[in-house]
């Protein structure tokens, strides 16, 4: 155990430091107080002196966005009205407006950039690297999106025509820029990417104001044919339907193997296409069983030669 003398030493050496670590601590933090401030005082000089000097930029730059964000929609209203005056598609209306309104965009942030002092030179050089990197990247969906623009701008085909591609026949329901979206007779939803209709043929079932349909009838070899055709006029005639101005007419097409093959061409306004099909076919079908015409089936008659023996020869 340490004796009290030894321990007064100790306990004295302890306070002499504490006194000095007491005396000196104040005048360091002092000093560190002073350093902090004369910085925060020249950084706040420097950025008055920035706000002074900047201030009528920021002021040009807002004014610049409030105002342009006016006359942005100013114009594309004017544009949408326009293009509604001219009776224009309302896909082609809402697309021309989208890419109006962007563009405008565009050109209002560039604008701003520069009011700000920004190297707008340099930022398009980078925004343009970016978009070559990015383009080879999605290729095929720039693609898409080329070939939705031609098409809602070359009009070919419209939302609500009947149209047939790649063998599917549907309505188009949709222009979408990557997507075209049919729906085909048994109430399915198929897109078609852009890109494969423009680079495949196209049948616009209904973009003419009528169509004429073809009928196959056929008849027996042992029936008239002139009065096959006249049992078939008669009744074309009476459909409401078919377009009576038209050359409605029926003819021989060939003869087959157990019949005398028609086809029989009637006219009628594209969008009561299908009710007038289904209708002649089955008007058809009976006025030639009330005349008594038959209409046959393929069939195959077998002739059998008997041998003749050797006492017949």
């Amino acid at each position: 155990m340490l004796e009290y003398s030894e321990i007064g030493k100790e306990v004295q050496k302890m306070r002499f430091i504490l006194m000095n670590a007491g005396t000196a601590q104040p005048n360091l933090l002092d000093g560190n107080v002073q350093e902090n401030i004369s910085r925060m005082q020249v950084w706040l000089n420097e950025a008055a002196d920035w706000c002074v000097g900047y201030l009528p930029n920021l002021i040009a730059a807002l004014v610049m966005l409030i105002g342009g964000y006016w006359i942005i929609r100013l114009l594309t209203r004017l544009l949408s009205k326009a293009l509604e005056r001219s009776k224009a598609d309302a896909t082609i209306t809402s697309f021309l407006v989208s890419v109006a309104r962007t563009a405008l965009w565009i050109c209002l942030s560039i604008c701003i950039l520069a009011a700000l002092r920004f190297n707008v030179a340099t930022l398009i050089a980078a925004l343009s690297a970016a978009v070559v990197t990015v383009g080879l990247a999605i290729k095929d969906s720039l693609a898409n999106v080329a070939s939705g623009t031609l098409i809602i701008l070359n009009r070919k085909f419209k939302t609500g025509d009947f149209i047939e591609t790649e063998g599917i026949i549907g309505e188009v329901m949709k222009i979408d820029m990557m997507y075209t979206t049919l729906r085909t007779y048994d109430h399915k939803e198929v897109l078609i990417p852009n890109s494969r209709i423009t680079s495949n043929n196209v049948i616009n079932h209904f973009n003419l104001g009528d169509r004429r349909l073809e009928i196959p009838i056929p008849i027996a070899y042992e029936q008239d044919i002139a009065k096959a055709k006249k049992v078939i006029m008669d009744y074309v005639d009476t459909v409401d339907k078919v377009l009576k101005d038209k050359p409605n007419k029926i003819i021989v097409d060939r003869f087959g193997e157990s019949s005398v093959d028609m086809i029989l061409y009637v006219w009628c306004e594209s969008e009561h296409y299908w009710p007038v099909i289904y209708e002649v076919r089955e008007g058809v079908k009976n006025a030639l069983d009330q005349a008594g015409i038959a209409i046959p089936f393929n069939q195959l008659d077998v002739h059998m030669i008997k041998e003749k023996s050797g006492d017949d020869q």
